[in-house]
């Protein structure tokens, strides 16, 4: 499945919001979909990034990156549930991970329920490793 991820800065298109609306329907750690998309547009505006990706005329992906003091933190990272199981997420880190190294090098962290462990067997997989807190991290470089 190839996915064509695409970068936003400042802010996130209305028809863009529109279809994110879908993929975080059902994530964990959503209450409302739109909630999370406020916080997404927040962030922008606040020079965080996001990254979304695009299949077959709609967005079925995306995850917001931060920039920390010492690291960068990845947040709301969600896959469309008709696209689950397809490497999606892999991908879309993939990609993030090659993008945000071309802008600086460090690491790329992030927290999860680590008691669901399908999600932490995607991490190792995509070479993330425990730090700590509850926090996984991998090397941009």
């Amino acid at each position: 499945m190839p996915v064509e991820i695409q970068e936003f800065h400042k802010n996130l298109p209305e028809s863009v919001a529109i279809q994110l609306v879908g993929v975080y329907v059902d994530s964990p750690e959503v209450v409302q979909a739109e909630q999370v998309l406020e916080q997404i547009r927040q962030g922008l505006a606040a020079g965080d990034r996001y990254y979304a990706g695009y299949f077959n005329g709609h967005y079925i992906c995306g995850v917001l990156i931060h920039d920390e003091v010492d690291h960068r933190s990845m947040r709301f990272l969600a896959v469309h549930p008709a696209t689950r199981g397809r490497g999606v997420a892999e991908r879309l880190v993939d990609e993030v991970r090659r993008l945000e190294t071309l802008l600086k090098p460090g690491h790329l962290v992030t927290q999860f329920d680590t008691s669901d462990h399908e999600l932490v067997s995607i991490f190792l997989a995509m070479g993330f490793l425990p730090h700590r807190d509850g926090q996984f991290r991998c090397t941009l470089s």
